[in-house]
């Protein structure tokens, strides 16, 4: 099946890795694709010592993106490009090889939604890919993003909408530790 989770709150990440350790709980092999992220969040980190592990052969975690943050009003930089080709590069290349030798379960793309909505990730390239997972209950694949192109949408076998209501970022708390990284 196709999971999408997308909107302006936060959760997104954090339903889409609930649902990957779910799916590991199985037995299952995961594959974690970030996009437009590379860093240590507390989950990555969980994640890659479990890999070594009890989780080994059973989750691979690929961040195909860089530190700096990507401006919106300016794709044509340095920054977006870098992501652009390390994304490109990415599905084009080492995604058919990991799915043809791993065969994961779950596929989670966390930001293809972002990605593709900012231009990053070729539509026509994700819409490939994803249709692979739709309506099929033997793989499942999570689509995260605070926007995610409509053609995504329509595609997947569930949407959900995560609204933000109230946030503490707007009290000036950035980047918690445990709560967001």
């Amino acid at each position: 099946m196709l999971l999408v989770f997308y909107g302006k709150g936060k959760g997104k990440t954090t339903a889409a890795f609930g649902t990957a350790v779910r799916t590991l709980g199985r037995g299952w092999r995961v594959l974690i694709v970030q996009f437009m992220k590379y860093g240590e969040s507390g989950e990555i980190t969980l994640l890659k010592n479990l890999s070594k592990g009890y989780l080994r052969n059973r989750v691979l975690i690929y961040q195909v993106g860089t530190k700096e943050f990507i401006n919106p009003n300016d794709l044509g930089d340095q920054i977006a490009s870098i992501n652009m080709a390390l994304g490109y590069g990415f599905l084009t290349y080492v995604y058919p090889k990991i799915m043809l030798k791993y065969r994961p379960r779950l596929v989670v793309f966390d930001e293809l939604g972002l990605a593709t909505h900012l231009g990053l990730i070729d539509e026509a390239t994700a819409i490939k890919i994803l249709r692979k997972f739709a309506n099929d209950v033997r793989r499942h694949a999570i689509v995260t993003g605070r926007y995610v192109p409509k053609p995504i949408k329509d595609l997947a076998d569930l949407v959900t909408e995560v609204k933000e209501v109230k946030h503490y970022f707007k009290k000036g708390f950035v980047d918690l530790v445990g709560l967001d990284i």
